[in-house]
């Protein structure tokens, strides 16, 4: 197959828009879609202070990688979730090298006497998903507020999105669908703004990218991921897609052009700020320091049992 731009040798087929590119023009591509879903939701500008939470995924390395060429002020976030995260740990350090961005690690078992995430779960008795999702969610908006970023960008390509919707669709949870959206405003001063530049690439596109640019990646997924709801989802949407070019972005679009501003209307939520740490939540005390405190108490409980057993 020839490129479409160039004629060159095509090193990639994009079913959905039915055109076969080279690597320069794939590239070209993959990063004017990037652009143009920050000018069409109004993510940032140059003159914003843009942090990408980097996991060592293809996802986050490949948004850290586009913005930094689209000339934007970025720097990534790496948070240390305990020892099955060193090796992960490894490869954002080589992205660093490689891009030569700034690359920031925060180690956040610091703040549960180094207990990782899977240790955390199996304490308060919760899937590990669970506890990461809770802690990941408050440090990467506490980082972002507490080192005067304005904007905190994840990697979520359209699957993810579209797979997002999709079980949302599937169990009705109206409330989550209602908050989907490329960009979540700042509606707290100790909230900053959250972007996914990557709503218009598909998860091959991200591949792609990174393996096209040598960008360094981990392709091995979290070893607690395994099972998880949404990779059935996943699964489903994939075959449809497969069946129907383009099938996930007319899901997910449709429901932006279509319903999401109905329910979002529908669905209002009130904000109050942490009796513990001050940062926004809907309830008098955040998640997160619920959990910290779970966490103390089961400690504490077990000391003491030791201490009777002696």
């Amino acid at each position: 197959m020839k490129c479409k731009k160039c004629s060159n040798q095509a090193v990639i087929h994009l079913r959905a828009h039915n055109i076969g590119l080279c690597r320069e023009h794939f590239v070209e591509f993959f990063e004017k879609r990037v652009q143009r879903a920050i000018d069409k939701f109004k993510m940032f500008t140059r003159e914003d202070k843009v942090l990408v939470a980097v996991s060592s995924g293809k996802d986050s390395s490949a948004v850290l990688h586009a913005l930094h060429r689209l000339g934007y002020n970025v720097e990534g976030l790496f948070l240390k979730m305990g020892r099955h995260t060193n090796a992960a740990e490894r490869v954002v350090q080589k992205l660093a090298e490689s891009t030569r961005i700034r690359v920031n690690i925060y180690d956040v078992t610091q703040h549960f006497g180094g207990l990782g995430t899977g240790e955390i779960a199996q304490i308060v008795k919760r899937p590990v998903c669970s506890i990461c999702g809770i802690v990941r969610r408050h440090w990467m908006n506490r980082y972002a507020v507490e080192n005067g970023f304005t904007v905190l960008v994840t990697g979520h390509n359209m699957d993810d999105e579209a797979t997002f919707l999709f079980g949302n669709i599937l169990n009705w949870q109206i409330e989550y669908m209602a908050r989907q959206w490329p960009v979540l405003e700042k509606t707290h001063d100790k909230f900053v703004r959250k972007a996914k530049p990557l709503i218009y690439v598909s998860e091959r596109e991200t591949y792609a990218y990174v393996l096209l640019n040598d960008i360094p990646f981990m392709e091995q997924k979290c070893p607690f991921s395994k099972g998880a709801t949404s990779s059935t989802y996943k699964k489903h949407l994939n075959a449809i897609e497969y069946e129907q070019p383009g099938a996930k972005h007319r899901l997910l679009f449709g429901y932006f052009d279509n319903l999401r501003n109905t329910l979002r209307a529908e669905n209002t939520v009130e904000l109050k700020e942490c009796s513990v740490c001050g940062f926004p939540t809907t309830e008098e005390k955040c998640q997160y320091c619920k959990l910290v405190e779970r966490v103390n108490e089961k400690l504490l409980e077990s000391h003491k049992q030791g201490g009777k057993d002696a």
